[in-house]
């Protein structure tokens, strides 16, 4: 059946139906939405007491991993270095390795505002530079890159920072290394929670033992 074969009695018929069959739809459309947020709010409420229980519980189990530890970091200190406690996190392995625990702090790293005076003197000392060559383009394209700020918070990323200092060597300069420690100097270093992480080699059904890994936070 062609529409322009078709009367006009039967265009307004076939109209008719189009309207209707797009009714029905945006009424099931807005049906089905309306079920989506009732079984979704029901399983938030199904589900969030058991979630707060399970977060207590794990607060309380990280938290007397850390105490429990307090003594055998007094031990580390001695056996080591006092500066063992400025550490962020502390490993203890069994002797065979088939299970670790490591407690630690997760880490957020921010800048005080001078690290700007560590960029200015990297780029000024690539665009000093008087060498057009291939290689030197490429540690300017690198170092923009690296130095790129986050375009939410305006600050730089201390990861590239890291990547950032493997170029010290190569291009073993005074100016880029000073820049890159004024750089390194503003960074703050906050704690942000505590976490505990591990594994167990597990053997399951007599297949080989298996490394079970696991990671809490609080």
């Amino acid at each position: 059946m062609r529409v322009k074969d078709l009367t006009p009695e039967e265009k307004a018929q076939l109209m008719q139906e189009l309207a209707e069959k797009q009714a029905k739809e945006a009424e099931q459309k807005k049906a089905n939405r309306k079920a989506f947020k009732q079984i979704s709010e029901q399983f938030v409420l199904d589900n969030i007491f058991n979630l707060l229980e399970h977060r207590d519980a794990t607060e309380t189990i990280i938290k007397k991993l850390f105490d429990d530890y307090l003594s055998i970091l007094e031990l580390k200190k001695e056996a080591y270095s006092t500066e063992i406690e400025k550490q962020e996190s502390h490993t203890s392995t069994l002797s065979d390795g088939s299970a670790s625990i490591t407690i630690g702090y997760n880490i957020s790293i921010g800048f005080d505002g001078t690290e700007s005076e560590g960029v200015k003197m990297i780029k000024d000392y690539l665009n000093d530079l008087d060498d057009n060559s291939e290689k030197v383009r490429k540690y300017s394209k690198m170092v923009n890159i690296f130095l790129r700020p986050n375009s939410k918070t305006g600050q730089l990323n201390p990861a590239k920072i890291i990547e950032l200092s493997a170029l010290k060597d190569e291009l073993n300069s005074h100016r880029f290394t000073e820049g890159l420690n004024i750089i390194f100097n503003a960074q703050i270093r906050r704690r942000t929670s505590m976490y505990v992480e591990g594994y167990k080699m597990v053997e399951v059904d007599g297949e080989p033992p298996k490394k079970i890994k696991f990671r809490f936070s609080i």
